[in-house]
């Protein structure tokens, strides 16, 4: 019992750090690279909730000793911090994207005043310096 909690600790300590490695790749826009790290992220809490669920049946029914307790609080404090860094990354992305909805607003308006102009141009003698 005490090697499945220290498994699932180390699971969730890795999850932090790749946490911290998205979030970093978040802010610099690196799109592809997020993926991959996300993939990964995404595999080892699947792992680490198998440990949780392996973890859980064993503890039913059982008083956990005075070390496994203490074992169990510090992996729950990690558990915590990622916790709250899935909500910090979770409100970095709703900002990035709506920062990026904007720029793609803006962009098409930027297009269609493009396209009228050029459309209203077409056709039309272009004026040159000889004939003002």
């Amino acid at each position: 019992m005490e090697k499945l909690v220290e498994k699932s600790t180390r699971q969730y300590h890795t999850i932090r750090e790749l946490q911290s490695e998205m979030a970093l790749l978040l802010q610099e826009g690196q799109t592809a690279a997020l993926v991959r790290v996300q993939q990964q992220w995404q595999s080892l809490n699947a792992e680490a909730q198998q440990t949780d669920r392996q973890i859980n049946t064993l503890m039913q029914g059982r008083l956990p000793a005075d070390q496994l307790l203490a074992a169990m609080k510090k992996k729950q404090q990690i558990m915590l911090q990622v916790q709250q860094q899935c909500e910090t990354m979770l409100q970095q992305a709703r900002t990035l994207q709506a920062l990026t909805g904007d720029e793609l607003t803006r962009l098409k308006q930027g297009r269609k005043a493009m396209d009228g102009y050029r459309a209203s141009n077409q056709g039309e003698g272009h004026a040159t310096l000889g004939s003002c």
